[in-house]
């Protein structure tokens, strides 16, 4: 997407904005609440406590559902629905959250309560408690394994990033 593009608000996002109509997650009411006036994607992307990532994929959310516009500053449009990227593919079960034996484990704690916090917000406690009591990696893998069971169910868009958050904790094997 072109980062020079201009975006703003539908009638459905303002009133999403003042009424809060369809309850949309903080993650996109942030990004709402951001185009007050029309904004060019850089600004938001900018502005926005989300990583690119996140944000993008929330944009495009909001693009698809009607909250917000697309334009060159001459005249908006909502895209219609070839316009919209699909969803990527949710990495396959396995290997991709499978943890090297000589990982750093205070790393792979660290990584993966960021992942929690970031992912299940006020519900991520029971998480965070138990990646912080892990003193092996094999009690990392066992806290992986139900953090990747409560995201299939719970954000299985954040699947692909918890796939690279495993290579990175790989990485610190190397």
């Amino acid at each position: 997407m072109d980062l020079s593009a201009s975006v703003r608000l539908t009638p459905k996002g303002e009133d999403e904005v003042k009424h809060r109509t369809n309850r949309l997650s903080v993650r996109k009411r942030s990004l709402l609440l951001l185009l007050d006036k029309p904004q060019t994607l850089e600004y938001v992307f900018k502005k926005t406590v989300l990583h690119q990532e996140e944000a993008d994929a929330e944009v495009q959310s909001l693009l698809r559902e009607g909250f917000i516009a697309v334009g060159d500053g001459a005249g908006f449009t909502a895209p219609g629905p070839t316009a919209a990227k699909p969803p990527p593919a949710p990495p396959a079960p396995g290997a991709a959250f499978r943890l090297k034996d000589d990982i750093v484990v205070s790393e792979a704690k660290f990584l993966l309560i960021d992942f929690c916090v970031d992912s299940f917000g006020t519900n991520s406690e029971a998480f965070c408690n138990d990646v912080r009591a892990c003193h092996s990696v094999a009690a990392v893998a066992a806290s992986l394994g139900a953090i990747v069971a409560a995201a299939e169910k719970q954000c299985p868009q954040r699947l692909p990033a918890l796939a690279r958050l495993v290579e990175e904790i790989n990485a610190t094997a190397d």
